[in-house]
């Protein structure tokens, strides 16, 4: 595809277009990854990059050599390590976000991981509108309720609660990350030309983080399920 074309379907697919979901808005299928206009599912990562080293305002940093000062103006060097299982109270990363902790990151590393198994192919079972199930290219399945209720879904290291509602006629699941980090999966369907796209932000009390790019895939229906037949004939 050529470069103005692909533009072309990428801004087509990526508006969130407003309305109503139907019973025409099904998912159902098999879903071929179009690499040709999608990021570069290798490169996939959802980890807001280090926090800069914070200065003293006397221009020393909080150690020189092997030493390290603790106290007023000498850095974080000597005080407490901040606790696992949520983001710092308070704290930054100099640009005003959260920084996040080492659980929080092992959640993002499990679903970058988890998102580059939806390639080269991904299967949804959505035909049953109160169930929305999405199965990898390795043949392991997460199914998700579509009326929010909240579930415990098993990565390959943690494991993370998300909840899966309706935006219109898009469908939106949000795991949690930390106690105001959320990461965010959009699932854009356009029946005309047999695309799905699937957008995936990291969200910080319910805005996107502007250090860290949305990953955008678009995907090409290769098979969809038949139709039940119709007990009438």
């Amino acid at each position: 595809m050529k470069p103005a074309a692909a533009l072309f379907v990428l801004a087509g697919l990526f508006v969130l277009s407003v309305g109503e979901a139907s019973a025409q808005t099904d998912f159902s299928g098999t879903w071929a990854l179009d690499r040709d206009i999608s990021a570069d599912l290798s490169k996939a990562s959802f980890e807001p990059p280090p926090p800069p080293k914070r200065r003293s305002p006397g221009g020393l940093s909080g150690g020189f050599g092997p030493f390290r000062f603790g106290g007023r103006g000498g850095g974080r060097g000597a005080g407490p390590e901040r606790p696992a299982g949520g983001s710092e109270s308070g704290g930054g990363d100099g640009h005003g976000a959260a920084v996040l902790t080492v659980d929080e990151r092992a959640r993002l590393r499990d679903l970058a991981d988890y998102v580059k198994t939806l390639a080269p192919v991904m299967t949804i079972e959505h035909t049953d509108h109160s169930t929305f199930t999405v199965t990898d290219g390795r043949g392991r399945s997460h199914l998700f309720p579509t009326d929010a209720t909240k579930t415990t879904q098993a990565l390959a290291t943690t494991s993370t609660d998300a909840v899966t509602t309706w935006d219109g006629p898009h469908m939106v699941t949000v795991y949690t990350i930390g106690p105001s980090s959320n990461l965010v999966f959009t699932y854009i369907l356009v029946p005309a030309t047999r695309q799905m796209a699937l957008r995936i932000q990291l969200e910080e009390a319910g805005r996107s983080r502007a250090d860290v790019p949305e990953l955008k895939l678009v995907y090409k229906l290769t098979s969809a399920p038949k139709a039940p037949a119709d007990p009438s004939h």
